[in-house]
């Protein structure tokens, strides 16, 4: 015959598993409800920063591609002349000088990161209506002279579609070029 105290002592043992257990489950459901709260409030921030996160990528790779440019005009001893030409397309174009700018060829027709045409490089038009005086939408770099006419400094800015409709311009990033030699940093 058992002891009572024997018998004691098992249920006690029961009752102690059986109160880890539910401890570690209260454990992780309260870790998995601080998750979702989290992941839950975080959803309106990644909603109102995903343009400026993506506008900082297109200007990181728009950058490169100047970099890439800049060192293939110096190579090559030509011209090279950078164009935005449609919503997410960059033309490439090596000519004789940038003053004439004539006679291009065609060095290649590229796109840049665009997710379903929510960017945009400011063209001309958009830069005197928003009064940008820096901005540019082309870019000509010159093994010799460095970027064409220019002592100070320029700018391309990249935008979302949908801030350009409401004039605002927090979530857009630039990508300065400055001095003669196109010092590149983004903004």
């Amino acid at each position: 015959m058992d002891h009572p105290l024997e018998d004691e002592w098992r249920n006690f043992e029961l009752y102690e598993k059986i109160r880890v257990r539910e401890r570690r489950q209260r454990f992780w459901t309260i870790t998995l409800a601080a998750f979702l709260f989290l992941a839950l409030c975080s959803v309106p921030v990644i909603q109102d920063r995903l343009p400026k996160w993506q506008s900082l990528d297109a200007a990181l790779e728009i950058s490169l591609e100047l970099e890439h440019l800049k060192t293939r005009a110096i190579q090559e001893k030509r011209s090279a002349w950078l164009r935005f030409s449609g919503p997410g397309e960059f033309r490439v174009d090596f000519v004789s000088d940038c003053e004439s700018k004539a006679d291009p060829v065609v060095e290649k027709v590229s796109r840049w990161k665009d997710r379903e045409g929510s960017l945009k490089v400011l063209v001309r038009e958009e830069l005197s209506r928003h009064s940008i005086a820096l901005g540019v939408d082309e870019i000509c770099f010159d093994p010799v002279y460095g970027l064409s006419g220019v002592k100070s400094r320029i700018v391309l800015v990249i935008a979302p579609v949908k801030d350009l409709t409401e004039g605002r311009f927090e979530r857009a990033s630039y990508v300065e070029l400055e001095g003669e030699s196109a010092k590149i940093s983004i903004n």
